[in-house]
């Protein structure tokens, strides 16, 4: 077995190819070398190959001239594959012992037999050749031209059209056509490629027959319509049908050699248009999903704030400015980041997404910029960082508070300056991307203490913009319980139409502290847990649904501050009397939660407190 090659690029063995064994050898003019040169400025002994683990190492053995490795002389020298080597007057290239490429000089080829551009031969044959080599380049020439074609075309008349076109001119036929069966399993013309005439054809019984039912390629000489000598080849598509390739002319000679054309043209243009019809229904199910889930794109929502919020995305969207978004986690900075790009002029680039939150410093800066292969313990190979992936598009970092010191100098440098370098390489690269920054964090307590860099704050705040709370703009939950419960309907294929009155009721009274995210969770919850075609209040989390004001909740346990909930109130005798009732209900709906109990009854928990102290509610 092979350790390598040694391909000689320059000199007067410029050519030729030396195998080094696994026990290394010599490289000279030397009889026993394993590299022997016939170059007279090499030395007899000019330098060794030995195997270390699997890393060829090249040493100087003393000769004339030196050793070269990539330009510098060496003494000794571990390899890597496409190094180049000199020594004396030669030049080689050191490659695996499979696979790997190395670019000899025009120099070394005796001689160019046939030179002519892609493009002439794709036109067809050029004239003056025998026969059968003319038609053979001509069928080839009429392929290219139709896989080329077929690659660009999204439009089914057009493909037809193509395919027709490019049988009647590769066969030289007069005409073409392309007949395929209806909803009713007739044969109806799709698409014709005429030389003269309307091309309009009747098909002789015996093609139809011998093509369509029995699945043949077929010649016809002078039994087709007018005396014509046809030729035909089915055309398999969906559903076990088929349709027929066609073409025609004159009386004359088509061979074995065109048959076999007609039927790689008929088989070509099948998987094209199963191809097209795949790529089709796609776009209609993408289309349709858009329509009912949306996008993904858009902010959900109508309230007064998320429309105000929307006209600022508006407005900042087409400009190239740096924005931190602020805001408590979950309350969709990510989706205002999305909206941001995707109304952008680089809405067609890349989007990407990096979480400052879950990386070490040493990963979040592989991440940030990528790292070239051996940088540090497991870095196996080069890695592309969101930098470069995101060049021509946006870049989000989420968390941007929890960048360290380091990170936080690098990323400056790269916003100020688009250039960076990837860990452990040494190489500038450029990048063209806007930044959108998002954080839950309180970044300008933070400069002034010292834990972020102000340069950068200024520099990621050109804009800056904060996302409000969900209990802030409460009229958008229904809208977004509505988003989210189709999205997760479809996943789990559940045939759930809504929510019951008191399961909205509960969701318009809980204070959401995880906000949207909280919210696509209870109602993916419910979903799951649920039964029936209505999300109701008992299949919410127990937190959301202890939210729903008293009359909507069912009976329950009496607890241990108040009376059974079916006890019949007592009579109220004054406006304290109906205050204490109203107190003792809405501990009750909240399981004795106070905190809770306070939301609904509008006022701060040091209030219902004092209220409890007042009116002698333990619990």
């Amino acid at each position: 077995m092979s350790l390598a090659r040694l391909v000689v690029l320059d000199g007067p063995d410029a050519g030729a190819e030396f195998v080094v064994p696994p026990a290394g050898g010599g490289i000279g003019r030397g009889e026993g070398s394993v590299v022997q040169l016939s170059d007279l400025s090499v030395s007899r002994a000019h330098a060794l190959l030995r195997l270390d683990g699997e890393t060829l190492i090249l040493a100087d053995a003393g000769g004339k001239n030196g050793t070269l490795v990539n330009g510098k002389a060496v003494t000794e020298k571990r390899l890597a594959e496409g190094d180049e080597i000199i020594v004396g007057k030669t030049r080689m290239a050191y490659l695996p012992a499979e696979g790997g490429v190395a670019v000899v000089p025009t120099a070394a080829i005796a001689r160019v037999t046939i030179e002519v551009p892609t493009s002439e031969l794709l036109r067809g044959p050029a004239t003056g050749r025998p026969a059968g080599e003319e038609r053979a380049r001509r069928h080839l020439a009429a392929l290219a031209r139709l896989g080329d074609g077929l690659r660009q075309k999204d439009d089914r008349s057009a493909l037809l059209r193509l395919v027709c076109e490019v049988t009647r001119d590769a066969l030289e036929a007069d005409r073409a056509m392309l007949l395929l069966p209806d909803a009713a399993g007739r044969l109806t013309t799709h698409a014709v490629a005429a030389e003269k005439g309307d091309g309009q054809l009747s098909l002789a019984g015996e093609v139809v027959e011998r093509t369509q039912k029995k699945g043949h390629a077929v010649i016809v000489e002078g039994r087709a319509a007018g005396g014509r000598t046809a030729i035909a080849a089915p055309v398999p598509i969906a559903a076990g049908e088929t349709g027929i390739l066609y073409a025609d002319r004159a009386p004359g000679a088509w061979g074995e050699p065109d048959l076999s054309l007609v039927a790689c043209v008929a088989h070509l243009c099948a998987g094209a248009l199963d191809s097209l019809a795949a790529r089709t229904a796609l776009v209609a199910e993408n289309r349709t999903l858009e329509e009912r889930f949306g996008s993904g794109r858009e902010l959900i929502g109508d309230a007064p704030l998320t429309r105000e919020l929307k006209g600022f995305i508006v407005k900042v969207a087409p400009t190239d400015a740096s924005i931190l978004l602020l805001g408590e986690s979950g309350v969709g900075k990510e989706m205002v980041a999305s909206a941001i790009h995707y109304g952008s002029k680089r809405a067609k680039g890349p989007f990407i997404c990096l979480s400052c939150a879950v990386l070490s410093e040493t990963l979040l800066e592989s991440e940030l910029f990528g790292h070239e292969k051996g940088a540090f313990t497991g870095a196996t190979e080069r890695k592309i960082g969101r930098f470069e992936l995101a060049h021509g598009g946006s870049l989000f970092f989420d968390e941007v508070g929890e960048l360290t010191p380091k990170c936080q100098t690098k990323l400056l440098r790269v916003i100020e300056e688009r250039t960076f370098e990837r860990v452990g390489g040494n190489k500038p690269i450029s990048v063209d991307v806007r930044v959108i920054a998002a954080t839950n964090r309180d970044l300008a307590a933070m400069v002034k203490r010292g834990d972020f860099r102000e340069d950068l704050y200024y520099r990621l705040s050109v804009i800056q913009k904060e996302v409000l709370p969900l209990r802030a703009r409460r009229e958008d939950i229904p809208a977004l319980a509505d988003h989210f419960l189709g999205r997760v309907r479809f996943q789990t294929g559940r045939r759930v139409v809504g929510f019951s009155a008191e399961a909205t009721r509960a969701l318009l009274a809980h204070p959401w502290p995880g906000n949207c995210r909280e919210l696509k969770n209870a109602v993916e919850r419910a979903v799951v847990l649920g039964e029936g075609e209505l999300v109701k209040l008992d299949d919410l989390p127990p937190q959301v649904a202890s939210a729903a004001p008293a009359a909507a909740r069912p009976p329950t346990a009496p607890s241990a501050f108040m009376p059974p909930p079916n006890a019949p109130p007592a009579a109220a005798r004054s406006l304290k009397d109906l205050e204490r009732q109203g107190i003792v209900a809405a501990l009750h709906a909240t399981g004795g939660n106070k905190a809770q109990a306070a939301a609904i009854l509008e006022i701060d928990r040091s209030t219902l407190y004092k209220k409890l102290k007042e009116y002698g509610i333990e619990g």
